[in-house]
């Protein structure tokens, strides 16, 4: 592997990340919260859940992927920019999030509260529009079809900060930084979890930094960091050749493993703060599926890698048809034995979902995606 260093620089222009796999990774977990919310929502509308599995958690498990993916990802294509250009541009670089995440984030803001169900409160809407929309969320002041945009506020108050790491000029402090930053977060945690049941505002303030997310993201940015310096070493890891253990298969299976087992158990017991364990597994499989060369399992296929490039539209969205048809099965078949009502509900919302996310995603978010593109140093 040939050695590179920080000062390293590449003509001006744009340079090429290909991941292969992430795409899938998207789908995956979008449909994991899509699943996730068929169910915890069937009791709305007075149908039975599926008897002897509980698969609530899929929602929470699929939006720590997403975090971790984020992390990962920002991370590695500002480290890339800084390689091959030198320096970040921080002015693109808030044009690139602002012109990928606004248009469909406003969108359903607007629909929400001004045109269906129009019972958001003024708080939650300035809230939203701030985007503090996880605040709204932790007061329960956002209406259930479209309260995912909570997870918007979260990484949007990521952005906020987590860029102007990268003017530290050295990449190993730069990951020192993240450590001390994760670790900074969980010890803010453990002692909100200790003080919450005193009072209210400390019970609050525990609640909305638990879903402020920003350990779970800075999982990822850090993995990112020690993915890179593999790559293109600019610093000397001590722990490089545990790092690089990763990528046997022996090490892939005993990942996978772990990973299976974990999500199984956390379906089944709802642990606190249990999605830093799920981000350090999601973030390492991530990892091997970036490495396909080295890999032992792909999920590049053309049918999930659609269902991943929509899957922004796919997470906002699907809970306006999965009301609609939980709805219609209500009324009109509820003598319908489980197995025939569930295969139409999950059918229809997962197929319903698509189609109005890939309607929104080229009707809507494309110009607004190729406006990005001017901004764009690093094609992905």
């Amino acid at each position: 592997m040939e050695k590179t260093t920080e000062k390293d620089t590449k003509p001006s222009g744009k340079a090429k990340v290909y991941f292969a796999n992430l795409n899938g990774v998207r789908a995956i977990a979008a449909l994991m919260v899509v699943i996730s919310h068929i169910e915890l929502h069937k009791v709305d509308f007075r149908i039975d859940r599926i008897p002897y599995i509980n698969i609530l958690n899929f929602g929470k498990t699929g939006v720590t992927i997403f975090f971790s993916l984020s992390g990962f990802l920002i991370t590695y294509l500002l480290l890339e920019e800084r390689r091959n250009f030198s320096a970040v541009n921080f002015k693109d670089f808030y044009i690139r999030r602002m012109l990928r995440i606004w248009p469909l984030y406003f969108l359903l803001v607007v629909i929400g509260f001004f045109v269906y169900p129009r019972h958001g409160s003024s708080t939650a809407l300035w809230l939203s529009i701030f985007f503090l929309p996880n605040l709204a969320f932790c007061l329960r002041m956002l209406p259930d079809i479209f309260n995912p945009i909570w997870s918007i506020g979260t990484e949007e108050q990521f952005y906020i900060f987590h860029p102007h790491f990268f003017r530290i000029k050295n990449t190993k402090k730069i990951l020192y930084a993240f450590v001390v930053f994760i670790l900074l977060i969980w010890s803010i945690q453990v002692s909100m979890h200790f003080l919450k049941h005193t009072d209210i505002i400390w019970r609050l303030f525990s609640q909305f930094f638990y879903y402020a997310r920003f350990d779970n993201m800075m999982i990822g940015a850090a993995v990112a960091i020690l993915y890179h310096n593999t790559l293109h070493p600019t610093f000397k890891f001590r722990a490089q050749s545990l790092f690089n253990l990763l990528f046997k298969p022996g090490t892939q299976v005993i990942l996978y493993i772990l990973l299976i087992g974990y999500i199984y158990s956390y379906l089944d017991y709802d642990m606190g703060h249990g999605d830093v364990p799920l981000a350090i597994l999601s973030s390492l499989v991530i990892v091997n599926l970036c490495q396909s060369e080295t890999s032992i399992f792909t999920i590049k296929n053309k049918k999930l890698g659609y269902v991943g490039q929509i899957s922004y539209g796919i997470y906002l969205m699907h809970k306006y048809p999965l009301f609609l048809i939980l709805y219609l099965v209500h009324t009109y078949m509820p003598q319908s034995n489980l197995l025939i009502q569930n295969v139409v509900i999950y059918v229809a919302t997962i197929s319903c979902a698509i189609g109005i996310a890939s309607l929104t995603y080229f009707g809507y978010e494309k110009p607004f995606l190729n406006i990005k593109k001017r901004f764009q140093k690093i094609t992905q």
